[in-house]
């Protein structure tokens, strides 16, 4: 069993790569790993992910199970002008269950079935000028934030 604890901390993108197609051949030759991270991009690489928070195991299953089953709804990528206007009237949108800021753009949790053009039609009645939405893909960030609120 090889334990690691934060381990490709620091190191540049190409470092980082290689790191994690050495632990894939050390897993492929029957060694078992334990990596700890606060990265969730790294914790998609993983078979299986527990997570914790407050010394408190909140679930684990495999990346696509846990996105599966603890996101209750669908992702949606939200383009506003301006971010600020959006981010403050999609939390009143009926079947918005989270908003947050990503970068250019809103990232949105609905309820499941939501429709594009519900979210399109509502935000124009609030006056918020709408660039575009497309659908996501949930995350084990997405995951983490769901459990641990």
């Amino acid at each position: 069993m090889l334990f690691l604890d934060d381990p490709p901390s620091g190191v540049d993108p190409t470092a980082r790569r290689a790191f994690w197609d050495l632990i894939y051949e050390l897993a492929e030759g029957g060694v078992t790993i334990l990596v700890t991270t606060h990265y969730m991009d790294e914790a998609e690489y993983c078979e299986r992910v527990g997570i914790m928070r407050d010394g408190k195991l909140l679930a684990m299953d495999t990346p696509s199970n846990l996105k599966r089953n603890i996101i209750p709804g669908d992702v949606w990528e939200v383009y506003t002008e301006p971010l600020e206007r959006g981010l403050e009237m999609l939390p009143n949108v009926q079947g918005v269950l989270r908003v947050g800021l990503a970068g250019d753009h809103l990232r949105t949790i609905t309820k499941k079935g939501l429709k594009k053009e519900v979210l399109l039609k509502t935000l124009k009645e609030m006056n918020v000028d709408m660039k575009d939405i497309v659908p996501g893909e949930p995350t084990l960030e997405d995951v983490f934030i769901s459990l641990a609120r």
